[in-house]
């Protein structure tokens, strides 16, 4: 589920291996998200805000009053919810060590409990303001809260790692850091993901190139279409193949895929391949007819599809100044960042030397084999854990540790802060997603109950549905939600709500029987939507 996911399931794992004890403490997983795990890690599913609320554990004006304090203040109810269970499981266990990501800032009301007596580790991983940086984007009042608050969880740690020195440099860039980052690669463990392939001859490959992961902005994919101008003019014979998901991250917030498409030079644009996202199983295969694999990110911290790639014996091109160059080392090529130009050069000496591919991909194979060992990994981190545990014996109290945080971190809580308690006292005093919903609803309904379908059963539908008693109450209704992915196949359910496909609703509409109205849930990619709703449109 991302290469935070990615990365707990590979750490978890090889402390194990080292002899040691892990915990994951997550949301609910989904069923197709699910891997075999070592003997030893143990899992603790949390339900979510939207899960609580449907049980009754969460009142409805508690849940409408923690949006209120907008996005960061969502986020950190996340972490509460994280935090509880990792208090609970503590109480009847003592852990020695907690790691969370800053990403969200998830463990921060541990961070700040002066009672809890483990370490509370953070780990960087690329923070929002970095990734709002690399997209280009300047950030709303919420992403600056949301970001704040990571700030505050790098600052009251009791200690700080990261997998790279290029991810530690740019955190530096958005925030002062007050310890010298640990610096501990991620593991990868080729056995027990059994996802490892024999490295292919690369002279019988038939000259398909991959980049994997999601076609954004920071990614680089703007980069890979540019270059394939030129590098596929120059070798008839070769193909690209995009593998991930779409993104709104093109210009104007646009489908990055519809932005590579008209990049792409009608002579080239027919050996490019879009196959958006696959299985585990799908990927393993394409990498073993790959002739290697180029990810020019513009920013990167560890990329665990990298380390796939390199696992699977492939070539690599990634970008130069990134934490990619550290984890491929001398396993690729190194292109100047943000350089179409020196991206294309790259990809064409690729392309006509299948020797050095060969080269390349032993040298990736035996990299991972020998520097990302998980058992030696499993164990420098368990000494950066004991080194964190001496240091959370000597902390000070979190009065005087607050005090040390930047202006612009506290001052950015502010406003949500005073936005929750006006919502907790009877007031509206913000738009939240649940309330511009219900104005939705309203305009449907003129004036009688509407009942609506959402569209995507994600963490942003999620968000909507921690406010359904708003609607609920005046006698508007979800019916249900329309999503395409895999895991709901056969049938579903999120957060008590039934789960279709687009063409099931279509179906239902040609029959008579579906005469619902669709609405878009918070933040889906609008262009996909209506593209994939145009059969329902057409019927009314």
């Amino acid at each position: 589920m991302g290469g935070i996911g990615s990365y707990v399931v590979q750490c978890a794992a090889s402390l194990v291996l080292a002899g040691h004890e892990a915990h994951i403490f997550t949301l609910a997983i989904p069923a197709d998200a699910r891997i075999v795990l070592p003997a030893g890690v143990v899992v603790h599913e949390v339900a979510d805000l939207a899960q609580r609320v449907e049980i009754g554990v969460v009142p409805p004006a508690v849940a409408t009053a923690l949006l209120a304090g907008g996005e960061g203040a969502h986020r950190l109810s996340i972490g509460w919810l994280l935090c509880a269970a990792v208090r609970e499981v503590h109480a009847q266990m003592p852990f020695d060590v907690v790691e969370a990501p800053e990403v969200e800032a998830m463990g921060l009301p541990l961070a700040m409990d002066d009672g809890f007596r483990a370490a509370v580790v953070t780990h960087l991983h690329c923070c929002t303001a970095i990734a709002q940086r690399a997209h280009c984007v300047a950030m709303d009042d919420q992403q600056r809260l949301k970001a704040s608050l990571e700030f505050c969880a790098i600052a009251l740690a009791d200690a700080v790692c990261a997998p790279t020195r290029a991810v530690v440099r740019a955190t530096e860039c958005e925030t002062s850091l007050v310890s010298r980052p640990t610096i501990i690669p991620h593991p990868y463990l080729l056995e027990s993901t059994a996802r490892a392939v024999p490295m292919a001859d690369p002279a019988r490959c038939d000259g398909t190139a991959l980049f994997i992961g999601r076609l954004e902005h920071l990614k680089g994919v703007d980069l890979i279409a540019e270059a394939l101008n030129t590098s596929l003019r120059d070798h008839p014979s070769a193909r690209f193949c995009f593998v991930g998901p779409d993104t709104p991250t093109g210009p104007g917030g646009r489908s990055m895929q519809g932005h590579l498409r008209e990049l792409l030079r009608d002579d080239v644009a027919d050996r490019v391949e879009f196959t958006g996202e696959l299985s585990r199983d799908e990927v393993t295969r394409l990498l073993a007819e790959a002739a290697f694999v180029a990810m020019p990110s513009r920013m990167e911290n560890f990329s665990m599809a990298a380390c796939e790639a390199m696992a699977s014996g492939r070539a690599m091109i990634v970008g130069a100044g990134t934490g990619l160059e550290e984890v491929v080392g001398d396993a690729g090529l190194i292109a100047q960042r943000d350089n179409a130009a020196d991206l294309a050069r790259c990809m064409t000496r690729m392309w006509a030397n299948r020797d050095l591919r060969r080269a390349f991909g032993l040298r990736a194979l035996d990299r991972v084999r020998n520097h990302l060992d998980p058992m030696a990994i499993g164990e420098v981190r368990a000494n950066f854990y004991r080194d964190a545990m001496r240091r959370r014996a000597a902390r000070r109290p979190t009065e005087h540790r607050v005090m040390s945080l930047t202006p612009g971190s506290l001052a950015a809580c502010l406003p949500a802060l005073v936005n929750m308690i006006g919502t907790l006292s009877g007031f509206a005093v913000a738009m939240t997603p649940g309330r511009r919903l219900l104005e939705i609803f309203d305009a449907i309904a003129d004036g009688t109950s509407a009942e609506v379908w959402l569209y995507g059963a994600g963490k942003h539908t999620s968000r909507l549905l921690a406010e359904r008693h708003l609607w609920e109450s005046v006698g508007h209704r979800v019916a249900g939600i329309l999503d395409d992915h895999p895991r709901f196949a056969d049938s579903g359910r999120f957060a008590g709500v039934p789960v279709i496909s687009t063409a099931s609703a279509h179906a239902l509409a040609v029959s008579g029987r579906f005469k619902h109205t669709v609405v878009l849930s918070t933040d889906t990619y609008e262009d996909q939507f209506w593209e994939k709703t145009a059969p329902l449109r057409a019927c009314g």
